[in-house]
């Protein structure tokens, strides 16, 4: 029988932390150090604590006040004495629930929550959250962010133009966050490397193991960077290195350039002279020049209404879930080649739709993902690497969320010193595939560089989820996860483990009927 999780809402409101409103005033939070926990069983197999810790939300700040972290620990089933793995979620801005903790555990694939499960065997297990973050009880909440798009559908979309709503949307935010009594001074990479820290020293843990995926993958990264004697190993996926928050428009395009590749070897769809690459060239220039105004159909409530198609529209749906796949999917590539090929033939149906439904009037945004991406920064050196880039000219500025608002993001940017990464004798695997469109592969393979006791195991045709993918494939992937743990050398480990896990080939859909717009509508 599940716990239900009402009792620590109501532990809350008795010691007096806010629970959902962040205006409370600081003088009611107990002191910094403070935990508060609450037992919980996630089913039959897991018992652990959903807890609390009071730190101070600005840390340089003398007069700063008080705010709570939430986070989970579970105890080693059958303790070994090696340090815990602290899992750190991506984002930023994702969270980790109770409730999602429980039905994870109950799903019979792999997915994070079995991983969590098998590590705890051995090893306590605690998962930190966000500071800021809305999802869970009992914390300091920030406000979403948001910014209004066109009220006309007779506009295209324009980059330039979005950022700048974007800017504008995150000026209001800072004014909702001051009157609300928020430091977002606060609310940067280093503050999470800390908060992670005092969880750490909470629990009278002298040394962790990291767990993180994405923007937590950076995260460990920086909490290593500031901590380094207390990291025992790490356990990386889908990586992103501390100088590589903006984007690669050449990793992206070199995703792409994969996925041509295995279509010309699978013979399946015959594509023109100049292939599919030559083809998206050929769209995006002629929207470059010309945009197209388009009567479309919106797939789920129906009517049709005109909307103005441009080159920053096919741009921004190169890398979205097409159809209703899952974001970072394969199936999304499967249907990539006959998305372009549609363009290409001057088929604009699917994307119009695509438009009409997906450019409302707001647009929200999670406002920790601004502040902390923005506090992370790019070297000037990057910065003129990536502005250099040739598929630039294709993609346009893949980076103009950031470029948009880091001039008026308050959290203070860490050095370039910060972003360099040193050799490390830190062990540590790293796992990514090679269809990421938002980590691209190269992330990892510069990263290993920098870790002599480090192994890369590379999933062919992986995407953002690789770990997904692999595991559906290799059924013994989540045991050279949790051998990477349980030895006591993981050098030991690694050597078992395969550089390489290769997925079967993608199956792309055919060109011709049924277009992908009668497949959205049905």
């Amino acid at each position: 029988m599940l716990v239900q999780f009402a009792r620590f809402f109501l532990l809350l409101v008795v010691v007096g932390i806010p629970s959902n409103t962040a205006s409370t005033a600081a003088q009611i939070t107990p002191a910094v150090g403070t935990s508060l926990i609450q037992p919980c069983q996630f089913g039959a197999q897991l018992r652990g604590e959903e807890a609390l810790i009071v730190v101070p939300e600005n840390r340089t700040a003398a007069n700063s006040r008080n705010i709570t972290v939430h986070y989970f620990r579970f105890p080693a089933r059958k303790p070994s004495g090696q340090p815990p793995v602290f899992f750190l979620p991506g984002g930023p801005g994702e969270a980790v629930t109770a409730k999602q903790i429980t039905a994870g555990l109950q799903q019979k694939r792999y997915n994070k929550y079995a991983e969590m499960l098998a590590f705890s065997q051995n090893r306590d297990v605690v998962i930190v959250n966000q500071r800021g973050n809305s999802h869970v009880p009992g914390i300091h909440q920030l406000p979403e962010l948001c910014f209004a798009q066109p009220g006309q559908r007779l506009e295209a979309l324009s980059f330039d133009k979005a950022g700048a709503r974007l800017k504008a949307g995150l000026q209001n935010s800072i004014l909702t966050c001051q009157k609300q009594q928020f430091d977002l001074r606060g609310y940067d990479i280093l503050h999470l490397v800390e908060d992670v820290d005092a969880i750490r020293r909470s629990c009278g843990y002298k040394q962790i193991a990291l767990r993180g995926s994405s923007f937590g993958s950076q995260w460990a990264l920086a909490y290593l960077k500031q901590h380094p004697e207390q990291v025992e190993r790490m356990l990386l996926s889908g990586v992103e290195p501390l100088n590589h928050t903006y984007d690669s428009a050449n990793g992206i395009w070199n995703v792409f350039q994969r996925v041509e590749n295995e279509l010309r070897a699978s013979g399946t769809i015959k594509l023109p002279e100049a292939g599919l690459l030559g083809a998206l060239k050929t769209v995006l220039t002629r929207l470059e020049n010309q945009p197209v105004r388009v009567r479309g159909k919106h797939p789920r409530r129906g009517g049709t209404t005109e909307v103005v198609i441009g080159v920053d529209d096919v741009r921004y749906y190169l890398t979205k879930p097409i159809l209703n796949s899952r974001l970072h999917s394969r199936n999304m590539l499967e249907l990539w080649p006959k998305m372009v090929l549609e363009l290409y033939d001057q088929d604009y149906q699917y994307l119009a739709a695509k438009i009409i439904d997906d450019r409302p009037e707001v647009k929200r945004y999670n406002l920790q993902l601004t502040l902390i991406d923005n506090s992370l920064g790019i070297t000037d050196k990057r910065q003129l690497e990536l502005e250099d880039e040739a598929a630039r000219r294709w993609l346009g500025d893949v980076n103009w969320f950031y470029t948009a608002t880091r001039k008026v993001t308050p959290t203070p940017v860490v050095n370039d010193a910060f972003r360099q990464f040193e050799i490390s004798q830190t062990p540590v695997l790293l796992i990514h595939g090679t269809l990421d469109l938002s980590t691209p592969v190269e992330n990892a393979e510069e990263l290993l560089k920098y870790f002599p006791r480090g192994h890369l195991l590379t999933v062919e045709g992986g995407t953002h989820a690789a770990n997904q993918h692999a595991a559906s494939f290799d059924p013994r992937f989540l045991k050279y996860l949790t051998d990477f743990f349980n030895e006591q050398n993981p050098t030991d480990a690694c050597q078992r483990i395969p550089a390489k896990i290769t997925l079967p080939p993608l199956q792309f859909q055919a060109t011709g009927a049924p277009s992908l717009f009668s497949q959205l509508i049905d």
